[in-house]
């Protein structure tokens, strides 16, 4: 089987076990998605600000439904029970019954982030189905949305294929596509953003029709939560693809015309929503001040939350599931780095980057760690904090594609047809022991045993 297909096939089988596993708002941040999701549904694309909170008019059941699962979050002494599953068919989305719901830290997303679940709450409300029905297919939605995108990139990428397919099938990745989140299509668009950078690096010439796909993927990213970080890439295309020089200069103007416009469009509309995403301990007027009065202090705070969060970035990229409560078996965050290295180095492809590529790469990765510190330092950590707060691994997913690529030799040092074979079970394995996680951290499958991180 050609390995976009493997992909598929692994995806549907266990992302919907785990999309069914995991409770209901048991992802990060997964109520406030939901809720914004179904602003969306209502055909409502920007939130309100109403004396400082900012959100919109819901059916009242949808927040009494999150509430009812407000005890499960990070409290690992709490189990479903059939009897909370049947509560779960009593609310009902009354569009006549509504009230004002606050999800402050998702209102700055834009619409294009939710497109991924939309479908099934949609559908969900044309069938008139409990909330706990559309909540499900939203989920199921959001998943089989990650499906196309990852098969669509793995389709269009010429080589390194392998490394892109273990990215997507990390454990953070799947658990995530099966949840209430932006970073579907943050991944999604991404990879499809690499892909077609890899395939202009084998192509001998770059034609319009390809500066035009990229400029739309450039808009869509954009437009999802800002995920700008891998779009500086485009200039590892060499000059000699394109016609002449004047031909190089207006594809690149281009691309970054779309990129700037998708901002543009998506600040103009939601410059009114001024807010804090963290409301309890950010100030974010404050802490732009702190950092341009204190220049040397913040690199300090840069470089020190670099050596501090690194382990744990380390493994949230890899997996750690649910709130953030759900660890794996430690035998995964070991054996996952030795996959990659023998995907990299598996790869057939006779390309590899020259020396200035990997100065635009190692720039880039530079970028991207600065940029993510800096932004959520602005949003979600206290004025002058020594650490950069609300850091997680899943924001450094995609820039793991041009890390690794960095690596990749000329000539492949292993049997590919081997080595695939033997990711794609590694890979099942540790998804099975991943939804094993997941069972055990939130039924009570094994009372005898007692569960703590």
């Amino acid at each position: 089987m050609k390995l976009e297909k493997i992909f598929i096939l692994i995806t549907l089988v266990f992302g919907f076990f785990y999309t069914l596993t995991l409770p209901p708002f048991q992802s990060v941040d997964e109520g406030m998605h939901f809720y914004r999701t179904y602003q969306i549904s209502q055909g409502r694309f920007i939130a309100q600000n109403i004396d400082g909170k900012v959100g919109d008019y819901l059916p009242k059941d949808l927040s009494e439904f999150y509430k009812s699962y407000e005890p499960f979050i990070k409290n690992i002494d709490r189990k479903q029970t059939l009897d909370n599953i049947k509560k779960d068919f009593k609310y009902i989305a009354d569009d006549n019954d509504l009230v004002f719901t606050q999800f402050t830290n998702t209102a700055l997303y834009s619409p294009v982030c939710y497109v991924s679940q939309l479908p099934g709450v949609l559908v969900g409300k044309m069938l008139k189905l409990p909330l706990v029905g559309i909540y499900y297919l939203g989920r199921l939605s959001n998943l089989i949305s990650y499906c196309f995108l990852i098969f669509l990139a793995l389709k269009l990428a010429p080589f390194f294929r392998l490394p892109m397919f273990l990215l997507a099938l990390m454990p953070m990745s799947l658990s995530l596509a099966g949840a209430y989140t932006c970073d579907v299509a943050v991944l999604g668009l991404n990879f499809i953003w690499m892909a077609m950078i890899l395939r202009l690096l084998e192509k001998d010439e770059c034609q319009r029709k390809d500066i035009i796909w990229m400029s739309v993927i450039a808009f869509l990213i954009t437009l999802s939560k800002s995920y700008i970080l891998l779009l500086p890439l485009v200039f590892l295309i060499p000059m000699s693809k394109f016609k002449n020089k004047k031909d190089y200069i207006l594809s690149l103007c281009f691309i970054s015309f779309a990129t700037l416009t998708a901002g543009a469009i998506w600040y103009l509309s939601s410059k009114g929503l001024k807010l804090d995403m963290n409301e309890v301990f950010a100030d974010s007027a404050m802490q732009k001040l702190f950092i341009m009065s204190h220049p040397f202090e913040f690199i300090g705070v840069l470089i020190k939350t670099f050596f501090v969060k690194t382990p744990r970035l380390y493994i949230t990229m890899i997996g750690v599931l649910g709130w953030q409560d759900t660890k794996l078996d430690w035998i995964t965050y070991i054996v996952y780095p030795v996959l990659l290295y023998f995907a990299v180095f598996a790869d057939t492809s006779k390309f590899i980057l020259n020396r200035w590529q990997k100065l635009i790469v190692l720039a880039d990765l530079l970028f991207g760690i600065v940029l993510t510190y800096t932004s959520l330092y602005i949003m979600w950590s206290p004025v002058g904090n020594p650490v950069v707060m609300g850091l997680n691994g899943k924001y450094f997913i995609p820039l793991m594609i041009p890390f690794l690529l960095l690596f990749k030799p000329i000539n492949s040092k292993f049997d590919y047809t081997k080595i695939q074979l033997i990711l794609v079970l590694s890979v099942i394995l540790i998804l099975l022991s991943g939804e094993l996680s997941l069972l055990h951290r939130f039924y009570d499958i094994t009372p005898q045993l007692y569960y703590k991180i």
